[in-house]
């Protein structure tokens, strides 16, 4: 793995869409950021717009006060920086212009970058000196860059290879991006190929009469793409900038046999000219009005109501990718031939320029996966469909596809795992594909090599008698088979530390309420406290376990999720985890621990921690989770994801060194004082309408708890546990917390009753 650039100070110049954006991600992974544009009031400006979008590009707004601002007349604070980030217009001559003064500013170790979508990077630095092209280089950021993984790196002529690396490394490991190298041609990777196929859409839309809703149901999850398919993603890139970016490809590539398609349709032409260009314009293929959502008629230039597509056989998007494809490769039908067409045309187009726009096939697959959110690249859907099968229908065998097949090839990758191997660009040889950390740790949390378990949760052994317990299951719930599992795994003795972490995109939404619904609705009271106690003392057990143990959330980490990282001894958590306890929400308090958990840190200072839990908020990241006391403020917020289990164990083999559990102490407690403070809060804001008379019913019973009941100053850790179960019970058979929890079951949304 390449050594990471050490940058501390960043400077973004540009302060328009991209530029905010940038800056705001530099200041999210902890940078110091100086933001610069013409003029000082269009740098604020841009910065307010990233703090107001929606969701923010910030993480919290005290992170927005921290970015220093500017105009291009302070260039002399580059002299101070460590990597320069330009993202002003996506014009040649402006952006030639103003590295010319970076040129005269930048110190001479500094990284210089531009961001740009499609132009030459060797052309925007051609008047540049030697040293200043050695450490220059595309660094292409998608937007949203705080939500978007992939990240283009473009090497000029000169660029040193060792500041590619190590910018590679850079923004993988502390922006948290997936970064692919792309050759310096219009476009590069991901927009080359995108939007060809978005354009080809259009395209054939015109050509064979489709209406919006068949085109958007025939190019989005039928095919492996997002739900935004094609026309909805082209409203939400904005159709002026899709058409700029395409138009850049047909200036440029004189050479493509198929350039005429980055121009856009007499269709697209007269949308541009009525000003239909998406959401920044209120209308494109889509509008929305106060009737309901409306498409366009291209075939007139009217709206209409919209109506879903009818695709008979190809509406079955619940099939695997593979089955999908495969499904509108046979279909003989007017739609079916539509689908198929296009995805020919986009798979022989990318092995057509494979060559032409990176150095292998690995990188142009990632490129579309990160960049256009497809659930695979062009090179995996070859495989899928099966290049032989693929090339019947065509007259037109691309070099790369034959000599595959001259090689007595069959598929572009082959093998698994750390077997993977995949036909070489550079020889046309099968060559293995570099490993990935985070991948291979994956491959090893497969619940194939479980120690022990069940299909709630289990238990990997990984290398130095580390565990990793993965949480699993629809949305992961904690169920009563994953107290058993935590229990097994709690009483280990082979094992010298524990990783809890959780299968899929998500840690855990919390503990089962349907099962604690049923039991409740059953008439089963001692069933449903034996389950919270059962909860309660899976959790105690990972807590006072004889080895350390460091929870790893990403994603969702709802209610008992979030209660079991807080009993752990450490947490790496991902930036954009969403941590809550959200059991008011459905008329309960935290009864596995949390409550607890709470008092333990803050003792006769509980205000805040009540605030937050009787608000039964999610956190939008991690360090709002951290502000909201979710978190401890040594807890490590990583912005790699998928390097999170890796610095878990890392975390994990630190913390036992010598390592002892917990002494069980009484925890001290506000007391009945405390909860008075508490109980006035309620009543005013019950009678400003705030909150309904329920709430504070649940928040009585919530400061009750926190303030340690009758104790005076501390209570022992079990008795306050015994406390939150009682309270939680309590709430659990007040009819309008059955009401909440009941609306919450069948419609996934709070009810304020």
């Amino acid at each position: 793995m390449a050594e990471v650039i050490d940058i501390k100070r960043t400077a973004v110049l540009g302060a328009g869409v991209m530029g905010a954006q940038i800056a705001a991600l530099l200041a999210n992974a902890g940078l110091e950021v100086v933001l610069l544009d013409m003029a000082d009031q269009d740098t604020a400006g841009g910065l307010e717009r990233a703090l107001q979008s929606r969701p923010s590009a910030f993480f919290t707004p005290a992170l927005a006060e921290k970015v220093k601002t500017g105009s291009f007349a302070d260039l002399s604070v580059l002299a101070e920086v460590d990597w320069i980030v330009e993202a002003v217009v996506e014009d040649l001559e402006i952006k030639q212009a103003l590295l010319s003064q970076v040129e005269e500013y930048a110190k001479p170790q500094a990284i210089i970058s531009t961001n740009t979508s499609g132009l030459s990077i060797a052309a925007i630095a051609a008047a540049r000196g030697e040293a200043f092209n050695r450490r220059f280089l595309g660094i292409h950021f998608f937007n949203p860059p705080r939500y978007m993984r992939l990240v283009e790196l473009i090497p000029g002529p000169a660029t040193e290879p060792d500041i590619v690396e190590g910018m590679g490394a850079f923004v993988e490991d502390r922006l948290g991006k997936g970064v692919i190298e792309a050759r310096d041609t219009p476009n590069f990777i991901a927009n080359r190929l995108g939007v060809f196929a978005l354009m080809d859409v259009l395209h054939a839309m015109q050509r064979e009469g489709l209406s919006v809703e068949e085109v958007d149901a025939l190019t989005g999850p039928l095919l492996g793409r997002p739900r935004s398919a094609s026309l909805r993603l082209g409203d939400i890139i904005g159709l002026d900038t899709l058409i700029h970016v395409a138009r850049t490809g047909y200036e440029k590539l004189s050479a493509d046999a198929h350039r005429d398609t980055f121009l856009p349709p007499a269709a697209v032409e007269r949308m541009l000219d009525a000003g239909l260009l998406g959401e920044k314009s209120k209308a494109g293929f889509y509008r929305k009005t106060e009737q309901g959502i409306e498409v366009l008629d291209l075939a007139n230039g009217t709206f209409r109501p919209f109506e879903a597509a009818q695709l008979g056989t190809l509406g079955t998007t619940a099939m695997g990718l593979e089955d999908r494809l495969k499904a509108v490769w046979a279909d003989e039908g007017r739609l079916g031939s539509f689908a198929r067409d296009h995805l020919l045309r986009v798979l022989l187009y990318a092995a057509e320029h494979a060559g032409e726009i990176a150095a292998d096939l690995v990188q142009i697959d990632r490129a579309m996966k990160w960049g256009f959110n497809w659930e695979a690249g062009p090179f995996e859907l070859w495989d899928l469909l099966g290049v032989e099968e693929v090339v019947k229908h065509t007259d037109q065998v691309p070099d790369l596809v034959q000599q595959l097949l001259d090689a007595g090839q069959s598929h572009f990758y082959s093998g698994m795992g750390d077997q993977a191997k995949v036909f070489a660009l550079a020889n046309r040889r099968i060559v293995e594909v570099p490993p990935d950390p985070g991948e291979q740790v994956a491959r090893k949390l497969s619940a194939s090599t479980a120690i022990l378990g069940n299909q709630s949760a289990y238990v990997v052994e990984m290398d130095d008698d580390l565990g990793v317990l993965v949480l699993q299951g629809k949305m992961n719930v904690m169920r009563p088979q994953t107290l058993e599992a935590i229990q097994q795994v709690a009483a280990s003795e082979s094992l010298s530390g524990l990783v809890v972490y959780g299968a899929g995109d998500l840690f855990t939404a919390g503990a089962d309420l349907t099962h604690m619904a049923g039991l409740a609705a059953a008439g089963d009271w001692q069933g449903l406290d034996d389950f919270v106690a059962a909860f309660q003392n899976a959790i105690m057990a990972l807590r006072y376990a004889s080895f350390p143990v460091v929870a790893a959330p990403r994603g969702l980490a709802l209610g008992g999720g979030c209660e079991l990282c807080l009993a752990a001894d450490g947490r790496i958590v991902a930036a954009e985890s969403r941590l809550g306890l959200v059991e008011t929400r459905v008329g309960l308090i935290p009864g596995g621990g949390g409550c607890k958990e709470m008092a333990r840190r803050l003792g006769a200072g509980i205000e805040p921690g009540f605030r937050t839990i009787l608000a039964g908020g999610i956190a939008d990241n991690a360090l709002q989770a951290r502000q909201w006391l979710l978190l401890d403020a040594d807890d490590v917020i990583a912005m790699n994801e998928t390097t999170l289990v890796l610095r878990a164990l890392q975390e994990v083999k630190q913390l036992r060194v010598g390592y002892a559990p917990p002494q069980k102490e009484p925890v001290r407690v506000a007391g009945a004082a405390g909860r008075e403070v508490l109980e006035q809060w309620l009543n005013q804001e019950v009678e400003a309408e705030r909150l309904s008379p329920h709430d504070r019913k649940v928040g009585q019973r919530l400061a009750y708890v926190l303030c340690g009941g009758d104790r005076t100053d501390e209570i022992d850790e079990q008795d306050l546990l015994d406390l939150e179960r009682e309270a939680f019970l309590h709430l659990f058979g007040l009819e309008a917390t059955r009401a909440r929890i009941d609306h919450m079951l069948k419609t996934g949304k709070p009810l304020r009753n």
